[in-house]
């Protein structure tokens, strides 16, 4: 059985390569099958693949809009991750109609949330060419995990007016986040004299695994 999951954001900085990676952590730390198929022009996951983890999480690089249905359909079983560009092109389109989720992470502002928007008027559009629903899950990210601002109790109570579907699980700004590019490495690797707070970090990325998955 096969699950496609395509994170995607119309502006940088709002978490989506750093929320694929850490779901493709979890679940292959979990046992899971895990393919990314980095389509970010940054290729942050194909040069996380360079370093030394353990972790048996495949990365497939080089994503085009005329490949990158042919790499999904190519996979047979287990999850499939696509970290998409962040602008509204024929790749994201794709790649979106062959999700059975689509993630779209967005930081606690006013232009993160409209960005946000942009992406889920292109979800509702592939919605009315393909006729069926694509399912998709708004959450907010690098949140501050002690204190909740107004500003985000003001941007979720905005989403529910609107019947959009806002995750339950942040995730929160973490070191640890942070650390795993840097040392390329999973947060399951991380060395405790090195990086601050991995039990805690841990903790999110698998309770923010859990729902998106569920």
């Amino acid at each position: 059985m096969k699950k496609v999951l395509a994170f995607s954001s119309s502006k940088g900085g709002a978490g989506k390569s750093t929320t694929c990676q850490i779901v493709a952590q979890v679940l292959a730390h979990k046992g899971q099958a895990v393919t990314i198929l980095d389509a970010d022009p940054n290729k942050p996951q194909e040069r996380w693949r360079t370093g030394d983890s353990k972790l048996p999480v495949k990365v497939i690089g080089d994503i085009t809009e005329n490949n990158v249905v042919t790499h999904i359909n190519a996979i047979e079983a287990g999850y499939v991750l696509i970290d998409l560009e962040g602008v509204a092109s024929r790749l994201v389109a794709r790649a979106i109609a062959k999700a059975d989720t689509v993630i779209v992470p967005f930081q606690a502002s006013t232009l993160d949330a409209n960005q946000a928007g942009r992406t889920i008027n292109l979800i509702k559009e592939e919605e009315e060419l393909l006729e069926r629903e694509i399912p998709f899950k708004v959450m907010l990210s690098r949140t501050n995990p002690a204190i909740q601002s107004r500003l985000e109790r003001d941007l979720a109570a905005q989403l529910a007016r609107n019947g959009l579907p806002l995750m339950e699980n942040q995730l929160n700004e973490r070191s640890s986040y942070k650390a795993i590019f840097a040392y390329k490495t999973s947060l399951y690797e991380l060395s405790s004299e090195k990086v601050n707070g991995i039990e805690k970090a841990i903790m999110n990325a698998e309770q923010v695994t859990k729902e998106i998955v569920s």
